[in-house]
């Protein structure tokens, strides 16, 4: 900044009319720039009101808006700056105007950063929140907020001390002694909430699905918030679960890729049976409760010779993963009255005990 006033300077006093009248050539700057301001900010306004026509999207016109303020300051108060060396000042009072107003150029950028990010969160990343059935999104979005608030005030500060002639590496360093401190610290806690970013960025469930985790719990979701996600079993109980945990294990998401699912009911017959009778038994049964889907078509396979029976399998198909219990304590009652009725028998599994002598 020093470099520019300088070289008004000496282009000021290259002309002695001007050289003589130096107080009344600062004035005419600083009125040149307030007129210039003026001018620039009519041109802002014109172009909001073009851009709010041709778009549905509130984020031009509102990051045009806010650029209004913030250029008419800056070229006034660059004005100031280019004037100070002008008026018959001392070495300290001119060092000093010229601080206050370069930091006040700094503190109008600051702010102008600053407002922009609110916009872009508030009529940018927030409608995209909106679209998405997660609160994950909705619950990041004020933290990201501030986080951008304090960093670009962060920054200015930084600018501002350069400006003062403060050394500011010793600031640096601390922040980032404090940032690895916090860090450590949080450790388990930003793996949680990057965790559940990555849920939501991978779609791997959202509240209202039905899921079983690696450890066995099922259930359907309640929520998925920034730590950690609410799972309602079967039995009508909540397990938390941290997001960090559920990033890393294997799900079973039952509407993915949607909410049909197949049903099996495993049973057995005696030694001797036909297989194909049990199939021509079984296969109608199946094919008569209601609810069921007709294609796939309902089957009984035979799976393998078991240690006391012939082990056979029902399988059919439901069109939504909520009725697949009830559909299959249905079909496994129907197979059981299926079989007495056929007079195909059902052994009773046993054990061989070897005793030691």
């Amino acid at each position: 900044m020093e470099e520019y006033i300088n070289t008004a300077i000496g282009y000021v006093n290259d002309y002695p009319i001007i050289t003589e009248n130096k107080i009344v050539f600062a004035i005419l700057i600083i009125i040149a720039a307030f007129v210039l301001g003026v001018i620039v900010t009519g041109i802002l306004k014109i172009l909001t009101s073009l851009v709010a026509k041709r778009t549905e999207s509130e984020l031009d016109d509102e990051f045009l808006k806010a650029l209004e303020a913030p250029v008419f300051r800056i070229i006034v108060l660059g004005a100031l700056v280019l004037s100070v060396g002008l008026f018959e000042l001392s070495e300290e009072v001119g060092d000093l105007l010229e601080k206050i107003l370069v930091t006040l150029m700094y503190v109008t950028g600051i702010l102008f950063a600053a407002n922009v990010a609110n916009i872009a969160f508030v009529h940018g990343f927030s409608k995209i929140a909106e679209r998405t059935e997660s609160d994950i999104d909705d619950e990041i979005l004020p933290i990201a907020k501030n986080s951008a608030s304090v960093i670009v005030w962060l920054f200015g500060l930084v600018l501002i001390l350069g400006v003062w002639g403060v050394d500011i590496t010793p600031f640096i360093a601390g922040i980032g002694i404090a940032g690895l401190a916090i860090s450590f610290a949080l450790q388990e806690s930003l793996g949680n909430i990057f965790g559940g970013i990555s849920i939501i960025l991978d779609k791997t469930y959202k509240a209202g699905d039905k899921i079983q985790i690696d450890s066995g719990e099922a259930g359907h979701v309640l929520e998925v918030g920034l730590r950690s996600t609410r799972i309602k079993t079967f039995d009508n109980e909540v397990i938390i679960v941290p997001n960090g945990k559920m990033a890393s294990s294997k799900i079973k998401n039952y509407v993915q890729p949607d909410t049909t699912i197949r049903v099996n009911v495993k049973f057995g017959v005696e030694y001797g049976t036909d297989p194909n009778k049990v199939k021509s038994v079984i296969e109608p049964v199946l094919a008569g409760i209601k609810g069921i889907m007709e294609d796939p078509v309902p089957k009984v396979e035979f799976l393998s010779m078991g240690e006391s029976s012939l082990d056979c399998v029902a399988r059919f198909w439901v069109p939504h993963h909520g009725d697949a219990y009830s559909k299959q304590l249905e079909a496994t009652d129907l197979i059981y009255k299926e079989l007495n009725k056929a007079k195909i028998g059902i052994p009773f599994p046993t054990r061989t005990v070897y005793m030691k002598k």
